[in-house]
């Protein structure tokens, strides 16, 4: 599903506090969800695991290799008739699609195209078109709690039968954040959720080796910080969340101490000491200004001790006795999950460091070590939940097998410009080794269903190679239809800061869209209304016909669609004019999803971050759907899965559903 985009709002940096997790007092013991008396039913419980970005190719092919065994048996059932490739949205991501599965609707309808979307600007100056998170807004204010919104609009089938008596538990379901309260139900909110700096996912490197540069530019997903030693002694500030009011950020001082025989990290008094090479356990942090008070958790990876001193801060997690703002419903939920597991854990929702492993500050082996620390908690929640009889909704949601294909693709690809024959021999099972994983946790999992019980596995979306990216907006210019100021051939600032507006008819931002400079919609715009569709024509013919002469004329573009045409609903206006579907080994280039307009017009990906999806044709990148039971149809797609959990408890399907039952 979650692609490797630079963090284009505002960053704040990390902040560390003190070390060793705190003993919170005990709270009420955890209360039963009771339901109504009718939600008993007689046919059985629901289990919904979702594993993001599970290819059918590779699930087909392991399977039958017999690598798959507990995923093998289920395809096998009932005739074979219990396992469909599902059908994804347009276009195939993980913000999209995981929607689409929570509302039963399609994305005109629920308002979320990609992992960002375009504000146009009323106002006569500034810019006139800005970029922002498409999926969630989390803001501090000058007093009080920070406020948290979820962008879409629907309502997500299991807050309506969790109103209607049906007893729910749901765990990580990316874009839930913040969390759907519900009479009957418990949540945990999982991607989305952001971490206490108000980003996706914000990661901190410490360092000898940074320079001022690195400081003002640092990698995109991180910051970083210049470190002095002094006698084996070095002392930081950093930063954590916003001051309520204020431009400032709360601060804290950090000591060092580095030796042959490792380090220690010295905050507020307390030392953590740690070995080279190997992550801490949650480390708990305190932040306190005037009044406020905000508690996060981090892991801590001494990187090196010798001729450098090297320190990594994972992104800061909301602390889950203690969130800064609910991530769960009831907010005392994610307190007791930790209860249940016996120790913290991660919580910000993009939950695996993939932007640490593109910025390459740590490497393949200490990312899948952090990687696996993660999903055995992720297990244990779902194992535990299992073993409960309070419930009779269940759906889990896992992002491994997504982030393992994106970071990992290049190590099965020779031609990829990130290959590497020696990293392929050591970690080129990645990705089969996060579908085996999923193999165990179907095979857990059935052994506690009962005979009645009905189980689905689902993934959003399929998977593709990433090897070059198209610079879109540098393609528009070269059509005539982009003009930068001064009609300069290129620009390196994003967020289309040097667009002239009064000679631009078409411009790119997100992985894939197009928008139209109209007339009576952008504030500058120049084209008229009634000559959109021969715009969208012409963008769609010449992308078509576009080849990469430097890959032999290999086909980059394999489809455009019109928004028009495929995006209906109440918040169609405000998805793309045109959606890019990109060919194998192609996607949109890592600069114009934030509005850059390099040079070129094509690139090598030379990041670790080699596999991709966000801009892939629907029609070539379905998901997975396996049940234990017959499915219904020869066919599916996720905006399925909304009716099937109506229609399992005999719950009316609301009329806003698009889908049908997948389920006999």
């Amino acid at each position: 599903m979650t692609i490797g985009v630079r963090v284009f709002i505002a960053c704040f940096v990390a902040l560390l506090g003190a070390c060793g997790e705190k003993k919170a007092p005990a709270g009420p013991a955890e209360q039963p969800l009771q339901g109504a008396p009718e939600a008993k039913a007689a046919k059985g419980r629901l289990v919904m695991l979702g594993f993001d970005g599970v290819d059918p190719r590779w699930l087909e092919a392991w399977a039958k290799e017999g690598k798959l065994p507990a995923l093998k048996q289920l395809m096998e059932e009932n005739g074979g008739k219990g396992y469909l490739r599902l059908g994804s949205t347009n276009p195939p991501q993980s913000p999209v699609a995981w929607t689409s599965f929570a509302t039963g609707t399609q994305p005109g309808a629920h308002g979320i195209f990609d992992f960002i979307s375009r504000t146009i600007s009323d106002s006569p100056t500034g810019l006139p078109v800005s970029l922002r998170v498409a999926t969630t807004s989390f803001e501090v204010q000058p007093a009080g709690p920070p406020v948290a919104r979820n962008l879409r609009t629907g309502t997500p089938f299991w807050q309506t039968l969790g109103n209607d008596g049906v007893r729910v538990v749901a765990l990580n379901v990316p874009y839930s954040f913040p969390p759907d309260p519900m009479r009957d139900g418990r949540m945990l909110s999982g991607l989305g959720v952001p971490d206490l700096r108000e980003t996706n996912s914000t990661f901190t490197y410490v360092g000898t080796d940074v320079t001022d540069d690195r400081v003002k530019r640092p990698p995109g997903g991180g910051v970083m910080v210049k470190l002095a030693m002094q006698k084996g002694l070095g002392h930081f500030d950093l930063e954590g969340p916003s001051v309520p009011g204020g431009d400032d950020r709360m601060k804290v001082p950090v000591e060092v101490q580095a030796s042959d025989a490792g380090m220690t990290v010295v905050i507020a008094g307390k030392a953590k000491a740690l070995r080279v090479g190997e992550w801490s356990d949650f480390v708990e942090l305190e932040f306190a200004s005037e009044g406020t008070r905000v508690a996060g958790i981090a892991r801590l990876l001494a990187l090196e001790t010798g001729k450098q001193t090297r320190l990594f801060i994972s992104p800061i997690s909301f602390h889950p006795r203690d969130p800064y703002s609910a991530i769960s419903h009831p907010r005392s939920f994610s307190g007791k999950i930790a209860d249940d597991l016996g120790h913290l854990y991660k919580t910000v929702g993009w939950d695996h460091d993939t932007s640490a492993l593109n910025a390459e500050v740590i490497d393949d082996g200490q990312y899948l070590a952090d990687m696996e620390a993660i999903e055995k908690d992720r297990t244990k929640m779902l194992l535990d939940r299992m073993g409960k009889p309070d419930w009779d909704l269940l759906i889990w949601v896992s992002t491994a097998t997504d982030r393992a294909a994106h970071m990992f693709y290049r190590l099965i690809d020779p031609q990829h410009p990130r290959y590497d024959a020696a990293l392929a021999a050591k970690y080129g099972d990645a990705i089969e080794r996060e579908y085996k994983r999923m193999d165990a946790t179907v095979a857990q999992v059935r052994k506690q269903l009962g005979k009645d019980d009905a189980l689905l596995i689902l993934s959003d979306h399929g998977f593709h190679n990433y090897r070059r990216g198209l610079h879109v907006n540098q393609w528009l210019k070269q059509q005539g239809l982009l003009t930068l100021r001064g009609n300069a051939a290129s620009s390196s600032r994003e967020f289309l800061l040097d667009v002239d507006w009064s000679k631009t008819k078409a411009y790119a931002v997100g992985t894939g869209q197009v928008y139209f400079n109209l007339q009576g919609r952008e504030r500058d715009g120049i084209v008229p209304r009634d000559q959109a569709a021969a715009l969208g024509k012409q963008v769609k013919a010449g992308l078509l016909a576009l080849r990469d002469k430097e890959r032999g004329d290999a086909i980059a573009v394999r489809n455009v669609y019109s928004g028009a045409e495929v995006f209906t609903g109440g918040r169609a206006d405000a998805a793309p004019d045109l959606q890019i579907a990109f060919a194998e080994n192609y996607r949109t280039s890592w600069e114009t999803i934030l509005g850059g307009v390099p040079a070129a017009l094509f690139a090598d990906n030379d990041k670790k971050w080699s596999g991709d999806h966000a801009a892939s044709d629907v029609a070539d990148t379905p998901g997975i759907l396996i049940a234990n039971r017959p499915l219904s149809r020869g066919e599916a797609n996720i905006v399925d899965l909304a009716p099937t959990a109506c229609g399992f408890f005999g719950r009316a399907v609301p009329k806003e559903f698009v889908g049908k039952s997948v389920l006999q």
